[in-house]
């Protein structure tokens, strides 16, 4: 799948054409994506930090998308676990994904979000569903 094939499927989504979720680099299995920074985003007006919520976000579209760069199809996601590292502060993000393992029925991911300076804030896991397996 090429860049250009996976924005159109990153944009499917209402949710990320409005945060601005840009595809940078896709492989066989994998994904990197980014989002500009902006006051929308903030969940803490004094510290001025991202929304976890945002962070989990990229998290859970990152992975299913680098799921999606090897069937070709966004899968929704079964299971999200994610570790917050540190404050992300105002600037913009970076995620990267790639698969872990594939299954006839569900598929495991990993992705790590950076901030520009490329210290990693959050990480974390995703489980998707790609289809039952054929009966026997």
């Amino acid at each position: 799948m090429n860049m250009t094939e996976m924005q159109a499927i990153v944009d499917r989504s209402p949710l990320n054409r409005w945060l601005g979720m840009t595809v940078q680099a896709v492989g066989d299995d994998s994904v990197s994506l980014t989002v500009k920074w902006r006051e929308e985003l903030v969940s803490s007006p004094e510290r001025r930090s991202t929304h976890g919520g945002i962070l989990a976000t990229l998290i859970d579209g990152a992975g299913d998308y680098a799921v999606a760069a090897s069937l070709g199809r966004a899968v929704p996601t079964l299971d999200l676990h994610v570790d917050y590292h540190r404050v992300a502060a105002p600037g913009d993000l970076r995620v990267d994904a790639g698969i872990v393992h594939i299954g006839g029925t569900v598929a495991t991911a990993a992705a790590r979000v950076y901030d520009m300076s490329g210290r990693m804030v959050a990480s974390g896991r995703g489980l998707y569903f790609v289809g039952a397996k054929p009966a026997n």
